[in-house]
């Protein structure tokens, strides 16, 4: 579905003749577009997206801005120039985002707006389903997260701490080709890999070390979001253990997408999975989560998600055992939903990697 026909089904179902884009992340999925700030304005029949002087020149000389978008410069007569687009259109009932939009800003809006009547629209599924060209820029990310883990594979030795791993991991991306990492890259060694989202330490990482990775990138905007927990040299049997189990536990996880599945029952037999290995206690968090132009978006696998898949919505499958005292086990990929299954986007071996050294 093109990204036209979702806005107007969004509004047909407020009853809404407009919507107001100000959220950098619904601007880009749009737009194509890049700002810090802006505004997208858009009707059942036209859009316009409204930069100021920092940006104009860009958006004027950019080939990814679809040819239907208008391009207007914002002045110190900004609201001026939406009412005149409002009014043009005659557009009585202008659709926000409920999501994004806080308090403030809807008082402000009141003021401005004030021959409109203001309809809450929650936007938060609108990316949901991804098009091709969404699709191939998420491959991208994935297969430049899988070429820098390779390079891990290389790099990492005993002695070094987590933040020399780190800042290695980080500086990689940027050198294969990524914009920017997709959040801090986490790094969780030995007993650190008990906490899921551990902040990388100055601690060494050392023979016999389990270590936790947990990376992605951006590459045009839109990301990935993968985890390897990778052995240095020989490990303890318990945590070999643990591994297997998390292997298993997300093997399953990925097997059952497929559209028409409810992301919250793949969560629920993961769980119920590590339950049955006696783990169960030790899984603290949801199965997964949608990716797209942010990190984390809809749809939601936990024990409160009831989202149906359809196919071309993404989801990471990453299911995780962390046991105080001892360490940890977290095995992340970015998948795609397909009409009869799932395609794997990203590529890194999921089973146990053991270095020698």
């Amino acid at each position: 579905m093109k990204k036209q026909e979702i806005i107007n089904q969004l509004l047909d179902a407020s009853s809404a003749e407009a919507i107001l884009f100000y959220s950098p992340e619904n601007r880009y999925w749009f737009s194509r577009f890049k700002s810090s700030l802006g505004y997208l304005l858009i009707t059942k029949t036209k859009s316009y997206l409204l930069v100021d002087g920092r940006y104009i020149t860009a958006a004027r000389n950019s080939k990814n801005i679809p040819a239907e978008i208008k391009i207007r410069e914002l002045s110190s007569n900004l609201f001026t120039q939406m009412n005149e687009i409002l009014k043009e259109h005659g557009v009585k009932r202008l659709g926000f985002e409920s999501d994004w939009v806080h308090y403030a800003e809807f008082e402000r809006y009141t003021k401005i707006f004030k021959d409109q009547t203001l309809v809450p629209i929650n936007c938060s599924e609108i990316r949901i389903v991804k098009d091709e060209w969404e699709i191939e820029q998420l491959q991208k990310a994935c297969d430049i997260t899988n070429e820098v883990f390779e390079a891990i594979l290389k790099y990492v030795k005993p002695g070094m701490t987590e933040k020399e791993l780190q800042r290695f991991i980080d500086n990689e991306f940027l050198v294969k080709g990524a914009e920017k990492i997709s959040f801090d890259t986490i790094i969780a060694s030995g007993v650190n890999g008990s906490m899921p989202h551990a902040v990388p330490t100055d601690k060494k990482i050392e023979l016999g070390d389990l270590v936790t990775i947990d990376m992605g990138c951006y590459y045009n905007g839109y990301c990935s979001d993968q985890t390897r927990t990778i052995a240095i040299g020989e490990i303890d049997p318990k945590l070999e253990d643990i591994y297997n189990a998390v292997y298993e536990a997300q093997s399953l996880g990925i097997s059952l997408v497929s559209e028409g599945v409810n992301a919250g029952d793949i969560h629920k037999q993961v769980y119920d999975f590590i339950e049955k290995r006696g783990y169960g206690g030790y899984f603290t968090h949801g199965l997964g989560h949608g990716y797209g132009v942010e990190i984390h978006e809809e749809p939601y696998a936990s024990a409160t998600g009831k989202t149906i898949l359809k196919a071309n919505m993404t989801l990471t499958i990453e299911p995780g055992i962390y046991i105080p005292g001892l360490g940890g086990v977290r095995i992340e990929d970015d998948v795609l939903v397909l009409k009869d299954g799932y395609r794997m986007l990203t590529s890194a071996k999921r089973e146990l990697v053991k270095l020698k050294f």
